[in-house]
């Protein structure tokens, strides 16, 4: 598959499945306070390592090294800083902010690895 054709495919994958979470967490918060089952829950919390997956795997791909920390960085801190500035700077905000941002945290990792074996592989081919 050429490279830009592989770019679409991830970019087209990264777009549906964030939108697969925007509606998981617009539907989680159009009552407050929150009464969804813990399946939502689930999906809430955890269903948005998909997405960060793709993008930091399109960010590995094709940005700059110092781009490929930064992004993900802060697409997790500016969430991150107006909820817990929303819960005053509440202790409990900053354990809910950490247990939230385990899922893209690893999907980030998980695309790292992807990306490393990847360069691995094609490296042993070529020998």
């Amino acid at each position: 598959m050429k490279k830009a054709t592989a770019d679409r495919v991830l970019w087209a994958l990264f777009g549906l499945t964030m939108a697969a979470y925007g509606v998981v967490f617009v539907s989680a918060f159009s009552q407050l306070p929150l009464n969804i089952p813990s399946w939502h829950q689930g999906l809430l919390l955890y269903s948005h390592l998909i997405p960060m997956f793709f993008l930091q795997l399109i960010l590995c791909r094709r940005a700059r090294v110092v781009w490929r920390f930064a992004v993900p960085l802060v697409l997790l801190a500016v969430p991150v800083l107006v909820f817990v500035a929303i819960a005053d700077w509440d202790a409990r905000a900053w354990v809910l902010a950490g247990v939230w941002c385990i899922a893209p945290v690893l999907g980030c990792a998980l695309a790292w690895l992807v990306w490393g074996l990847g360069g691995l592989s094609s490296r042993r081919r070529r020998s």
